[in-house]
C-alpha cells in the first residue's frame, strides 16, 4: 500500500543533497533592520500564604533584519510567606544565522547548537516579520485600542489572558493577568534602524560545548541550498510522473517511491561520488598529522582538509576537544578517525558502484554499524 506523499517525502527529505539555487530574497523577522529594546520585568503572584514578586530587566537586541539576535534577561524575584527566599536569573540567547547560543552562567557555560528550521527560513529569504500578528489572530485575538510605550505608538490586542502592544510586530508591552497573578514586561528604551556596537552581541568569556549534531555555518548553508534545489527536482519529477503534491490523498506507488527518493538524492550521490575519495585520503593524512603533532593547536591544523570537504558536502564536521591535549586525548580522537574511515569505506564502495540513492541504500544495509546506516557518510 502506498503512502501519503507529505508523510513519505516529511521522511526521505532527511536524503536530500547538492548544488546551490541560493534564495535572494532576504530573511527578515523583524519589520525593521536593526534595534535594541530594553523592558522592565514586574511580575507578582499570590496564593495561600505564599507570595511571589519579579523585579528585573531584559533586552532584546538585533540586526541584519533579526538574522542575528540576543535575548537577555537578569531578574530577582523574591518568595515571602510560610517561607522566604531570594533567586537571582540570569538568561541570554544568542542567534546567528542559524546558530544557537544559550549561556548557562550557573555553571559558566555556553551551549552552542543550529536551529534547522531557521536554517532553511533563512535560506529561502522568508519575511516572518509579520508573524506575531499572525499568530495573534491565528488565537481569535481582538484590537482594543491604541496606545504610546517608550514613544512609539503600538495597536494594542487582546487575545485569553493577554494584552499585548505592537509596533508594527514588535512588542512594547505584554501583560498577563490571570487569578492570583499579574505580569507586566514593558520597554523603556527603544532605538530602531540605528547600526548597532558589536559589543550589544558579545557573549560571555565561558567555555563553548558543541552540540553532537551541530554543523558549521558553511556546511548548513550547503545543506540547505541543496535541500531547496532537490525540493526543485523533486516537483518536476512529480509532475512528470503525473503526480499532484496538493492532493493529500493521493498515494505512492513502490516505483513512484523510489523515483522520488532517487530524485531528492541525485544530487547529494553526484557530489558524494566526487567528494568521498578526497574525504577518504584527508581523514588518513589528519590521523597521520595527529600522531605527530606536538601540541592541540598543531593537532587541530590536521583536521582543517577533513572540515572543508565535510562542509562541501553539507555533513556534520567533527568538533574534536584539542584543548590539554595529551597522550590520552590524541588516542580518542585516532579511534574516532579510524572507526570514520571505516566507515566510509563502506559507504564509498557503495556510492561508487551505483547510480541511484536507493540502490545505495541497500548495498549499505548490513554493512555500516548501527548508528550509520544511511548512503551519508
Amino acid at each position: 500500500m502506498g503512502k501519503s506523499i507529505y508523510s513519505k517525502i516529511a521522511l526521505i527529505a532527511l536524503l536530500a543533497g547538492t548544488q546551490s539555487l541560493w534564495a535572494k530574497k532576504v530573511f527578515k523577522r523583524y519589520p525593521v533592520e536593526s534595534g535594541i529594546i530594553y523592558y522592565d520585568i514586574n511580575t507578582t503572584g499570590h496564593s495561600r500564604g505564599f507570595s511571589t514578586h519579579t523585579t528585573g530587566i531584559a533586552r532584546l537586541v538585533f540586526d541584519r533584519w533579526g538574522a542575528r539576535e540576543v535575548k537577555e534577561e537578569d531578574a530577582t524575584e523574591v518568595q515571602t510567606g510560610d517561607y522566604n527566599e531570594t533567586h537571582d536569573r540570569h538568561t541570554m540567547s544568542k542567534q546567528d544565522n542559524g546558530t544557537i547560543y544559550t549561556v548557562d552562567y550557573d555553571d559558566h557555560t555556553i551551549y552552542k547548537t543550529r536551529d534547522r528550521s531557521l536554517d532553511l527560513s533563512i535560506a529561502q529569504g522568508e519575511d516572518l516579520s509579520n508573524e506575531s500578528i499572525d499568530l495573534i489572530k491565528e488565537m481569535k485575538g481582538i484590537k482594543d485600542g491604541n496606545d504610546t510605550v517608550a514613544g512609539f505608538p503600538c495597536q494594542i490586542w487582546k487575545v485569553k489572558d493577554q494584552s499585548i502592544c505592537l509596533y508594527k510586530g514588535i512588542p512594547l508591552r505584554i501583560v498577563v493577568d490571570g487569578p492570583g497573578f499579574h505580569s507586566e514586561r514593558k520597554a523603556v528604551q527603544v532605538v530602531l534602524n540605528h547600526p548597532i556596537p558589536e559589543k550589544q552581541f558579545k557573549l560571555p568569556d565561558y567555555p563553548v560545548i558543541i552540540d553532537q549534531d551541530y554543523t558549521s555555518n558553511a556546511a548548513a548553508e550547503t545543506r540547505t541550498e541543496d535541500y531547496i534545489a532537490s525540493i526543485h527536482d523533486l516537483r518536476a519529477k512529480m509532475k512528470s510522473l503525473g503526480i499532484n503534491p496538493n492532493d493529500e490523498n493521493s498515494t505512492l506507488t513502490p516505483e513512484q517511491e523510489k523515483a522520488v527518493i532517487n530524485t531528492l538524492g541525485a544530487r547529494y550521490l553526484k557530489k558524494q561520488k566526487r567528494l568521498l575519495p578526497k574525504l577518504l585520503v584527508a581523514l588518513d593524512d589528519a590521523k597521520q598529522c595527529i600522531e605527530k603533532a606536538q601540541d592541540g593547536q598543531e593537532a587541530q591544523k590536521c583536521v582543517q582538509s577533513v572540515n572543508r570537504i565535510d562542509e562541501e558536502l553539507g555533513d556534520r564536521t567533527e568538533n574534536f576537544d584539542f584543548s590539554r591535549f595529551d597522550d590520552v586525548k590524541r588516542a580518542k580522537i585516532l579511534e574516532s578517525l579510524t572507526q570514520e574511515i571505516t566507515y566510509l569505506k563502506a559507504t564509498n564502495d557503495c556510492v561508487q558502484k551505483h547510480d541511484k540513492t536507493t540502490d545505495v541504500i541497500l548495498c549499505t544495509e548490513g554493512n555500516l554499524g548501527e548508528d550509520e546506516q544511511t548512503p551519508a557518510r
